[in-house]
């Protein structure tokens, strides 16, 4: 009761955060679910995580409408009728996201927009598509305040594709975060484009379309942070599992690779397991959404989510060395992805048609929380070798992590004249098999924290006490003192 009436007078929330933190409350007031004593063990020495996603899922994670499918036949919940032009395919779309779930309250795919838009642009001016796109963006951040919200392009050019990186880099906000699909059938101007927007405002990611598709196959999206689903599915859920304290509890690499991460993993698929099942089959989301009804989602196009984080640590504690810097390190890093990989593929995972019945396997970008402990799969903040070392070994382990995986690197100031330069190294990334590459210059007032993005100026206005729209940056500002300022800074 005192959380409640400290919700109720806080004078730092507004009413819809207050409603979100309310419903979290009610959630949390409910039994946990039914799991085994041992998986149980292992949450609350804090080898696995559940994300704080709830007692009790009544929705899923993460949700991709089939947005095309949406424009070309409308909405009879929503009273809406198939646009006919770039006004009415814009007005639909803005009121199809008030009502697409998500863990955070918010939508995380706001589609692949080019496909959504692109077949209405000629029925305006350019001059009124311009500030059709301008409004759906400037709606999207101020309406949807929460920077895990995504959009698509590519890797087909087009004019909606330009008009976002375009708008995105004048409207210099952090809201939606952006992804431009990368493959042979994209024009290097386009990712040059892209790139000039990036070292500006990291926007847009670059992500590797021929690994994704082989992975996900075409109708897929990238969303929240960089995690990849299908279009017309999503996650039910996302568990994690910490290396790092793993590592502390086994007797050696051995017994790791051989005894404790076999167990881990198999508690990670029970846990996960139990939430799909109860979001499934006694909430029954889907037999009640009207998504699921209009066939705008599809439960058998959903997976679930089972990650990895504190990778760095765990290869230290066995080596005594750091990964990007000794090549048994770099050995064992790949073993362990790799068997991680294979345990996971072992495990039945309950209505995950989108994976063929198996869990997805994801490199778990941290949580503000995390402390001495490096995200994913990546190289410990200041700790980066020369990026050509660093691009090769990442290019070895994204391979594993069909349901995400990223880079993110930092560049100086001079990058912005060398754009070649660095065309040569996004392209240079994709095709060394990075999944998904972020890139900024040090010199940008954004910061990309794991896979979201907050602006400086916004953390600087968190920590003087104001109250902000961003739900984000209040993780973001909270995640600084990970360390994330120490990102080696490079040169092209």
């Amino acid at each position: 009761m005192n959380s409640i009436e400290q919700i109720l007078h806080s004078m730092d929330m507004q009413y819809h955060e207050k409603r979100a933190n309310m419903a979290r409350l009610a959630e949390d007031s409910l039994a946990p679910l039914k799991i085994s004593e041992e998986t149980k063990s292992y949450l609350d020495k804090k080898i696995l995580c559940d994300m704080n996603e709830g007692a009790r899922p009544y929705r899923p994670r993460y949700v991709l409408p089939d947005y095309v499918k949406f424009i070309k036949q409308g909405s009879e919940y929503l009273d809406i009728q198939p646009p006919k032009d770039l006004y009415e395919a814009v007005n639909a779309m803005l009121i199809l996201y008030k009502y697409v779930p998500s863990i955070t309250g918010y939508p995380v795919y706001v589609g692949q927009i080019d496909d959504v838009l692109e077949p209405f642009m000629d029925t305006v001016s350019e001059k009124e598509a311009y500030n059709l796109i301008k409004m759906l963006l400037i709606n999207i951040d101020r309406t949807l305040p929460d920077a895990f919200v995504h959009m698509n392009i590519g890797p087909k050019d087009s004019k909606v594709g330009r008009l976002v990186i375009q708008i995105e880099r004048e409207l210099r906000k952090a809201i939606p975060n952006v992804t431009l699909k990368c493959s042979e059938e994209t024009p290097d101007d386009l990712i040059k484009y892209g790139i000039e927007s990036a070292l500006e405002n990291i926007k847009p990611y670059f992500v590797n379309h021929k690994l994704m598709t082989n992975d996900l196959g075409e109708d897929y999206g990238v969303v929240s942070c960089y995690n990849s689903l299908r279009i017309g599915g999503g996650a039910h859920t996302l568990t994690r599992l910490n290396l790092k304290a793993l590592a502390e509890e086994s007797k050696d690499y051995e017994d790791f690779m051989n005894v404790q991460l076999p167990k881990a993993v198999k508690s990670l698929s029970e846990l996960t397991n139990a939430r799909i099942k109860y979001l499934v089959e006694d909430v029954k989301f889907f037999e009640s959404s009207f998504l699921a009804k209009e066939e705008l989602i599809d439960l058998n196009k959903f997976k679930s989510m089972l990650s990895i984080y504190g990778t760095f640590e765990c290869v230290e504690i066995f080596t005594g060395k750091q990964m990007g810097h000794d090549e048994r390190a770099n050995e064992v890093a790949e073993e362990i992805c790799k068997r991680f990989a294979e345990l996971v593929r072992n495990e039945d995972a309950l209505y995950c048609g989108g994976t063929k019945g198996k869990h997805g396997v994801h490199a778990q970008g941290g949580l503000e929380s995390d402390t001495d402990t490096t995200p994913a799969i990546r190289i410990k903040y200041g700790c980066e070798p020369d990026i050509f070392d660093h691009i090769n070994l990442s290019g070895k382990l994204h391979k594993y992590f069909d349901t995400g995986c990223s880079d993110i690197y930092l560049f100086d100031e001079t990058a912005k004249n060398n754009i070649d330069g660095m065309l040569r190294v996004v392209k240079g990334a994709l095709e060394n098999g990075i999944r998904v590459l972020s890139i900024n210059s040090d010199s940008s007032e954004f910061i990309r924290i794991t896979g979201y993005l907050v602006k400086k100026t916004d953390i600087n206005k968190f920590n003087e006490g104001k109250n902000l729209r961003e739900d984000s940056v209040v993780l973001g500002a909270l995640s600084m003192k990970n360390g994330i300022e120490e990102r080696k800074v490079r040169t092209v």
